[in-house]
Formats: structure tokens, C-alpha cells, sequence
């Protein structure tokens, strides 16, 4: 027994008030030490999980009293609010209220970008791809950030303005994609598919980027104009309706006469017979058309090829963002007509990813053969499709396209009684 005395040692009691306690001293003098206060950021708190999120921040509140210490928390209100009864079970809407404005003392709420906020984010990613200089990037930044600090007394800077006194290399061709640009900011800023969200206008970019290439390796003559009309077109009102504008270009050799209608301002837009599914957004399709290039005398045969062969219709969500391609996996997986954990998924998704996800969902839909069965999925598209107009005249489209099975006919009604 002596030789083996001391192996075993004595449990440590533990407590939690005095471990904080001594934490929060020892914290104290190392940061009295460092002569500096402490600034910790923490952003996209939204993407975690909404146990996580809430856990971080409960994290952080051993923190929030101690000396030369500040957190800035970037987060989507509503997303931890909603996520505060999935870590305090049964919490009621007051404390859903109360958490966020208990817990953050100086809240600071970002509007989202506007028409001129778009154009001047455009005109910095096309000015950087162009490949001017670091010390001309500054110049325009600066320019263009002076010229919206000052929006609301003064016109924005022009173009030409922007481009004064500098000796950009191809000077023409990058004055030429500012005007498209800025052509493009009213589109990208109030579509409610894109919403002005950097991200989706980012990767919308890259879309167009990529086309590009692919066709100039393809001995295509197809300018960047065309394919990023294209590519707003399939964002905005997509698969369904990019499906039809490419099968009436095939009909119609290349010239399809609904285009050349649109384009002509002639013609009533009222008066113009459109495919049912085009109808998602009528305002969206007037400004669309009127977008440059105009397609009336263009042969646009290539750019539906390379749609779909060279970047393939299932890839039209390529612009899907990560939140919204988790949610096409958690809708496709809800076998039961209620799921709460999927319709606070859809609250946290940004509504301007909605069209996408359905868009996903129906890609999903179309490799079933066997209809006879109602499919796992069905009722999360039937979820989705409740939140949001677009997204249940898409589900109706296609649904109307199946073959009519009993099971069918009351989600069918539903979804009619819901447009």
C-alpha cells in the first residue's frame, strides 16, 4: 500500500464560478500587460448551425464585461433569433426579442446595396479584371467612393469622368465595359433573384468569365455582352424558363420571334404572347429585353450551345450559394407534409436564393421515372413553394408536365390556392 501511495491522486472539485473568475483576472493582466485593447471579430455567425451560433454566442458573454475587450459580430438578425429556441428549448418569442438586444450594445444595421451601390461594385471588379494598375484601381475606388458618399446632393460621376487622365492600357474597351456595367446595376440591384447581393453578383461574374473562355476555345464569336445577358436571364427566371428560351431558339433557327417582339418598341409589351414560363416576372423580362445587346438580328444558336453543352442546364445553379444547395439536400430529404426544422431552413435562406433552390429541387425531380408513388422531396418543394410566388408557379409548371396521379391532384389544388 505504501509503495503505491500517491498514484491514485484526489478527484479536483471543480467550479465553475471560480474557474471564470480566476480566468477572467488572469485574462485581465495579460491585457494590462499588453498596453492594447483587444478587438475580436466574428463573422458570418449565420452560417453555422443554429445550436452552434447561439453557443458561440453565449461564448462570448464571459467576455463582454472584461477591461479593453470588444467584439464585433457580423450576423443575419432574424437567423439568431430564429435560432435561439434550438438552443433555449421552449424559449418564447419574448426572449427571441430580447436575446440579440440584451446581449449587443451598439447594433449596427447594414442596408442592402441599391442601384448605385451595384454599379460602383461592378465598375471595381470589371476596372481589377481589366488588370489596371494597383495605383489606378486606388484613383477609381476612391473616385467612385467619394462620388457615393455624396449621392444625396449631386449626380454620380460619369464614365468618362471616372476615366479622365488616366492611361489605361485599352482605354476604349474598358470605357465600353463600364457602360455595360452600369446598364446592369438597376438589373442585378432590384431583381429579386439577385437583390444586390455581392456574393450572387460575384459569382454571376464568374459565370460569365468562364462562358467566355470556354467559347474563345471554341472559336466562338460570342462577345461578352450576349453571354451575360444570357446568364441573367437563367439566374433571374431559371431552368424552366432558360429551357424554353433555348428550345424556341433551336425552333426558330437561332431567331426567335417572341425576342424580336420584346425588342421592338412598337410593339405593345402587353400585346406579346410569352411561354407560360416566362410569366415568373413580367417587370424583370420588360428591362431584360431592353438590356444590350439587342438579340433581333442575332444568331443565337452558338450561345444556347454553349449553354448547354459546354456548362449543362443542371449546372444553371453554378451561382447556387453553399446555404442555399444545404437546403435543395434538407427539402429533398422531408418525407412528412410539416417539417419544422426545414421551414426555419427556408427562413434563414436568403430569399433571393429561393428560385435557385427550387430550380435544384426540380433538377432532382426530373431523374425520377416512376411517378405512381409520391417521391421523397415533394413535400419540401411544396414548403418552399408556399414561401414564395415564383417558386410555386415553377413547381405548378412542372407538376402540371407529369403524368396526373391521385396523389398529385390536392398538393396540385394547394398550390393553386396558394398563387
Amino acid at each position: 500500500a505504501k509503495k503505491n501511495k500517491g498514484l491514485i491522486k484526489d478527484k479536483k472539485s471543480f467550479s465553475p464560478p471560480k474557474e471564470i473568475k480566476e480566468f477572467r483576472k488572469a485574462y485581465s493582466d495579460l491585457l494590462k500587460e499588453f498596453d492594447k485593447p483587444l478587438i475580436v471579430y466574428v463573422d458570418n455567425l449565420d452560417r453555422c448551425s443554429p445550436f452552434n451560433a447561439i453557443s458561440t454566442l453565449e461564448a462570448i458573454r464571459l467576455f463582454l464585461f472584461l477591461p479593453n475587450t470588444a467584439f464585433v459580430i457580423a450576423a443575419d438578425e432574424d437567423m439568431i433569433r430564429l435560432a435561439v429556441p434550438e438552443y433555449h428549448k421552449g424559449a418564447s418569442q419574448r426572449h427571441q426579442t430580447d436575446y440579440l438586444d440584451k446581449l449587443i450594445q451598439i447594433p449596427v444595421h447594414v442596408p442592402r446595396p441599391g442601384v448605385l451601390e451595384i454599379r460602383v461594385y461592378l465598375m471595381m471588379l470589371t476596372a481589377q479584371d481589366h488588370g489596371v494598375t494597383d495605383a489606378q484601381l486606388e484613383t477609381i475606388r476612391c473616385a467612385l467612393e467619394e462620388s457615393l458618399r455624396l449621392s444625396w446632393k449631386q449626380p454620380q460621376i460619369t464614365i468618362d469622368e471616372l476615366l479622365q487622365d488616366h492611361a489605361i492600357e485599352k482605354h476604349s474597351e474598358l470605357r465600353s465595359k463600364f457602360v455595360v456595367a452600369e446598364q446592369l446595376a438597376p438589373l442585378l440591384a432590384e431583381s429579386t433573384n439577385i437583390n444586390g447581393n455581392p456574393r450572387i453578383v460575384k459569382r454571376l461574374l464568374n459565370q460569365v468569365k468562364m462562358r467566355k473562355k470556354t467559347a474563345h476555345r471554341r472559336g466562338m464569336q460570342l462577345d461578352e455582352k450576349t453571354i451575360t445577358k444570357l446568364v441573367i436571364f437563367e439566374r433571374c427566371l431559371g431552368t424552366q424558363a432558360t429551357n424554353k428560351l433555348y428550345e424556341l431558339i433551336d425552333k426558330e433557327k437561332g431567331f426567335p420571334k417572341v425576342l424580336a417582339e420584346l425588342e421592338n418598341s412598337e410593339v405593345e409589351f402587353d400585346e406579346i404572347k410569352l411561354p407560360e414560363e416566362w410569366k415568373l416576372d413580367l417587370a424583370f423580362i420588360d428591362k431584360w429585353s431592353k438590356l444590350p445587346p439587342m438579340f433581333t438580328e442575332m444568331d443565337l444558336t452558338p450561345a444556347a450551345y454553349l449553354s448547354r453543352e459546354s456548362i449543362p442546364m443542371g449546372a444553371v445553379n453554378a451561382v447556387m450559394s453553399g446555404a442555399a444547395q444545404k437546403l435543395v439536400e434538407d427539402l429533398m430529404k422531408q418525407k412528412v407534409r410539416v417539417s419544422g426544422v426545414n421551414s426555419t431552413a427556408i427562413t434563414t435562406t436568403p430569399k433571393e436564393e429561393y428560385m435557385s433552390v427550387m430550380d435544384g429541387l426540380i433538377e432532382n425531380f426530373k431523374l425520377i421515372g416512376d411517378w405512381t408513388e409520391r417521391p421523397t422531396g415533394i413535400y419540401g418543394a411544396v414548403l418552399l413553394a408556399k414561401r414564395d410566388d415564383k417558386c410555386c408557379l415553377s413547381l405548378l409548371t412542372f407538376l402540371k408536365s407529369l403524368p396526373r396521379q391521385r396523389w398529385l391532384n390536392p398538393i396540385l389544388k394547394e398550390l393553386e390556392g396558394t398563387k
